[in-house]
Parts: structure tokens; C-alpha cells; sequence
């Protein structure tokens, strides 16, 4: 299920899709492409929340967003959306920052390997890479022909280092890090930008509404890494990084000139230890 809000664009750029947007960083993300003149898609579960922060951000950046509903651990949903993102043009833009909010890192508790549910594994997996295979698979033959584009994958510091209790985490991370790899090597010569975004660290709420201006560079909501989008959780107190800031280094990658771009980096606070 699709819902427009917002008045047309004519800034005759494509779409940029973010898969996974809950309050925080996938909101951000969303709302950064708008402002800078794109028509956005967003999607997630619950397509009653996705239509309010789609009216939010239409109204602030008087831009057009599409709330389109996806269950990442469902194939068939996944298909079913993206024929509804294709349809609107061109997808010049891919931001994949969905997670399996119901496992383990979702509580912020460890669960003991063998603890953990055949199925939940299975579902964590789904929405961390599967997923991911199949939003990129829709949209690189659009990018190919156009000879442009850029799919961005959200990882986290789980995407580099197996956690103890934390099984679902780290396998479905570690995988989606070796897909955007395994992509970036193959499609860079089409003209497709693929990064991978190791979110290291807590995201916080947004500390101010104001997006610095157009063209200007300057949703991890638990300490080992997830991300904001099909569910979100508390950071329980900790200060967290700015989604609004964060957001706008997804935008640099993708304006990033193609003579020298970045396939992964890592973004941590200025108090984190390594």
C-alpha cells in the first residue's frame, strides 16, 4: 500500500528510497533528500506512523514523500513495494537501514546462543541481508541504464566484530557488509556508487530542526549498533548521536565525486574510545 503527500516535484531528479524509517536516523535521511530536492519514497511496517513523519517532512520541505508499506522479512512484501517505488520513476537513490526489531539487540539484552529461536534467527537474517539482496536487485538495472546511482547500506559496529549474545546481530551485519562490498566491486564500472555506513555508537533524537542549506556537507539507537527502521528502541539515557548530523553523511557519498569515492566508513562520537 502507497500514500502521496506532498505537492509534485519538478526538480527532475529520480527517487531516493530509504528502506527502514522510523524517528530517528531513517527520518533523517528521508528528510535531507527532500530538502535537497528529491522525491522521496519512504518504507516500513507500519504504514500509519510512516504516513505521519511522510506528511512532516513534506510539509518542512514542501517536497513530495510516498509512504509505502514493506515487511522486510517477507519477500513477496518486499517485490510488492519496490513495484510501487519503480513506478514512480527512476531510482537514483537506495538507503537500506531496516532491522529485526524484535531480536535480541532490540532490548539491548544479550541472548544466549542456545536460547535463541530457529524462526527469530531466521527473521533477523531475512531483514538484515535478504532484504537488502532483493531492494538491490530492483533498482540496479534502473541505475545501469541511467549509468548512475547509489545504494547505501547501514551497518554497525556488529558488522565488524562478532558480540556474545548477540548471534542475530552480527550474522546478518557481517553478511550485508560482504554484500555491499561484493556490489560495490561489481557495479562501480555502471557508474553505481555502493557504500557501506558502520554506524558505531548510540543515535540520539535530533538536537535542532534546521538542515544546514542545499548542497552543504558538514537510525544505531543501542550501544552495539542497531539501526532505526523497522523498529526502534531506547538508548537507555545515553547522549546519542545527532540523526540530522549523520544524515548528512549519507548525502556527502552520494554527491561524492565518482574519481575517488568511498565504499565504507564509520562514524562514532567524539568521546567514543576505541
Amino acid at each position: 500500500m502507497m500514500r502521496n503527500v506532498g505537492s509534485s516535484s519538478s526538480s527532475g531528479k529520480g527517487i531516493a528510497a530509504v528502506v527502514g524509517v522510523g524517528p530517528k536516523l531513517g527520518r533523517s535521511i528521508a528528510r535531507k533528500f527532500a530538502h535537497e530536492g528529491y522525491t522521496v519514497a519512504i518504507l516500513a511496517r507500519d504504514l500509519g506512523r510512516l504516513s505521519r513523519v511522510a506528511e512532516e517532512i513534506a510539509r518542512e520541505e514542501k517536497a513530495q514523500v510516498f509512504a509505502i508499506r514493506i515487511d522486510c522479512a517477507d519477500p513477496r512484501s518486499v517485490r510488492e513495494a519496490f513495484e510501487g517505488v519503480l513506478s514512480l520513476g527512476f531510482v537514483e537513490v537506495l538507503v537500506y537501514n531496516a532491522y529485526h526489531s524484535s531480536s535480541s539487540y532490540a532490548s539491548h539484552h544479550p541472548t544466549s546462543f542456545t536460547h535463541i529461536p530457529f524462526q527469530s534467527f531466521q527473521t533477523s537474517i531475512s531483514v538484515s541481508v535478504f532484504a537488502a539482496f532483493l531492494c538491490a536487485q530492483q533498482v540496479i538495472p534502473g541505475m545501469m541504464e541511467k549509468g548512475k546511482g547509489t545504494i547505501l547500506f547501514t551497518g554497525c559496529s556488529a558488522s565488524l566484530n562478532g558480540i556474545a549474545g548477540f548471534s542475530e546481530l552480527c550474522c546478518g551485519k557481517f553478511a550485508l557488509r560482504a554484500l555491499s562490498q561484493c556490489l560495490a566491486k561489481e557495479y562501480q564500472a555502471f557508474g553505481i556508487h555502493v557504500a557501506h555506513v558502520i554506524i558505531d555508537g548510540v543515535v540520539g533524537p535530533p538536537r535542532e530542526t534546521n538542515i544546514p542549506p542545499r548542497g552543504m556537507v558538514a537510525e544505531q539507537s543501542f550501544n552495539v549498533g542497531g539501526e532505526d527502521g523497522e523498529g526502534e528502541g531506547e538508548s537507555s539515557g545515553v547522549m546519542g548521536m545527532d540523526p540530522d548530523v549523520l544524515a548528512q553523511t549519507y548525502w556527502y557519498l552520494h554527491v561524492q565525486d565518482r574519481r575517488a569515492w568511498t565504499h565504507e566508513l564509520d562514524i562514532r562520537p567524539s568521546n567514543t574510545r576505541f
